[in-house]
Parts: structure tokens; sequence; C-alpha cells
């Protein structure tokens, strides 16, 4: 989309820290045996997830054995192709995929069977902030108005949060251009003035605070509209043919994700290891990441609240036309 600027050391390291977490997908040592400790043959499941913090558990999981331990093979890949996943879900070509709420509610609003097996984590204070160089005038978020803002997808979990916020301070939702670009590319197209602020997660927001000594215009945990501070981030979906087809496997997925969380919850130092030794970032960026809240609910009942909130979100600030009826989205 941007070429690295000519010379550009700093936007280039910046660029390989953010898109270091791929190699997640790729790491020989991450791959399960394919039977358990009792030599039973493993359920293969093939998951494919973008290059974020939230699945992180899931490759911890791989790792530690909770998956294997539970019956199940995960055949885990990073997504390159944005907006594909659902697509590649209802296509059969992978079993399920992490989807951002809102980009997992907007297809099922428009009828695509697709059900929520898991939330993997939710917002926390420093995580997500809309961020600007030093030298910017922008000092808070209503100096967005008029501004352009570099987004994830249409969709993507900051659009409804920085769109909710305006509309609380009275403000038009719209009056910020939201331009879609890449998480590698967050830093090149602010450094070079191509957008006026990102809205960047970790690890990419902490490289970009070192690198570029960027500071923060908005953090929605902290900011944010009350009800929204505890966002829920995204999970995994399935088809509804395969979830119909695969209960079990799904029941047994969860509690392994959920041991997987809860594990990765009480060791955030192995968590912050995990990002320099399997995922290329820099030492320095995983020590001072700021570490989402990995959910260690087994499932997703009683998310119906949450889910609903993120509902009337995107509805009330444009991203869904109309009104979503959240009926069937959870797996049960």
């Amino acid at each position: 989309m941007f070429g690295l600027l000519a010379g550009g050391r700093r936007m280039a390291a910046l660029a390989i820290g953010a898109t270091g977490l791929m190699m997640l997908g790729a790491g020989c040592a991450w791959q399960p045996t394919p039977t358990s400790e009792l030599g039973a043959e493993l359920t293969k499941i093939k998951v494919t997830n973008p290059s974020n913090m939230s699945n992180v558990p899931l490759y911890i999981g791989i790792k530690e054995g909770f998956f294997a331990e539970e019956g199940l093979e995960i055949e885990a890949g990073i997504d390159l192709g944005a907006g594909s996943t659902v697509e590649a879900v209802i296509g059969g070509q992978v079993d399920m995929a992490w989807v951002n709420t809102g980009g997992a509610l907007t297809p099922f609003g428009e009828g695509i069977d697709i059900n929520l097996v898991v939330l993997t984590d939710r917002g926390t204070p420093g995580n997500l902030q809309v961020v600007v160089k030093e030298d910017s005038p922008l000092k808070e978020l209503a100096d967005l108005q008029g501004k352009k803002l570099a987004v994830l997808s249409p969709s993507t979990t900051c659009v409804w949060l920085v769109k909710s916020a305006l509309a609380a301070q009275g403000l038009d939702p719209e009056s910020v251009t939201m331009s879609v670009v890449s998480p590698p590319e967050h830093a090149i197209v602010l450094d070079t003035g191509q957008v006026d602020a990102t809205c960047t997660t970790d690890p990419t927001r902490t490289a970009m605070v070192q690198e570029l000594g960027v500071r923060s215009i908005f953090d929605p945990a902290k900011e944010g509209v009350e009800a929204q501070r505890s966002y829920p981030v995204g999970g995994y979906v399935v088809s509804g043919k395969y979830a119909a087809e695969h209960k079990d496997e799904l029941h047994a997925f969860q509690r392994a994700l959920a041991k997987s969380a809860s594990w990765a919850n009480a060791h955030p130092d192995e968590v912050r290891a995990t990002l320099t030794t399997l995922a290329s970032v820099d030492s320095e960026v995983a020590a001072a990441v700021t570490l989402p809240d990995f959910v260690e609910e087994v499932g997703v009942a009683g998310l119906e609240s949450e889910i609903q909130m993120v509902v009337d979100a995107t509805y009330e600030t444009g991203i869904s036309e109309t009104k979503i009826d959240q009926k069937g989205f959870l797996f049960n």
C-alpha cells in the first residue's frame, strides 16, 4: 500500500516489529503432536487469524498442550488477506477464524450464518490508542474533526469506539475520515503525513512510541464511553454448519482456550518473552507492551449484554444500516 521511506531503517524496523507476530503461525516448535497423551488420534481444527495480541493464547495453548489434552490438534496460520476470514470460514477453506466483534456481527447481520465460539479478550487502558506525532497540534479526540485517521478496517473495533465517543461529546461521528491502513504501515503513513493520526494496538503502538515518540490523544478504555471501556475485542467464529456438526469439538476448544487465557494472564512475563522469541518483537518493545485482558470464562454464555453493546454502537454510529438481531450469533 505504502512503500518504506528511502533509507528508512527506522521505518523498516517498525514494519518488521509490527509483522513479527506472523512467525507465531510458522514456528515448528509450536506444532502439536498428532496424538494425545493417551495415544488417541486428535481431531484437527484449522484456524486462521491475524497477527495481533488477541491470538497469543491460542499459540500458548498449542505449545503447552492444552488443546491436545482436549483431543484437538490446532492447525493455525496467519491470515494475510484483510476481510477474507469470514469468507474463508463460509467457503470451507478453514474451520475457524478470529474476527473483531464488530467485523463478525456485520456479516451475521447481513444473513451470513456464523457463530461466535469464544471471546478472546477485552480492552485494557493503553492497549489500543489513537496516537499522533509528538509535534502534532492535535491534543484530544475533538481535534480529530476534519482530520484523517488510519484504522485497520471499516468495521474494526476502533471505528465504533471513536465514533461513539465523538457522538457522546455532541460531535459528528462522520467528521473524521477513516483511512484503512494495515498495522505495519501505521508508522509510515503517520511519519510521512499521509494521515493525521492512527488508531493502533500493541505491539505496534509501543514500537511507534519508542521509535517515533508518538503520544495518545484518545484511549477508549480510559476516555471512551463509560459502558464501552471494557470492550469485547474479538473472538473465533465458525460457520453455522460447522457448529452444528462439531459441537463436542467446539466445547473442547472453549475449554482449552480458557485454560490458555488463564495461563497467559497469570504469566505476563512469559507472554512478553513469547513475543520476543517467537514473534521477532524487540525485547524493549515486548517489555513495554500493554497486554489485553484475556478472557478466562469457558464459552460465550452470558455475553449477550456485551454483544448488544457492540450492536447498539455499530448501529448508532452508522457502521451497520440496521440494528442487528444477535439471536443465534453465540454458539450454544
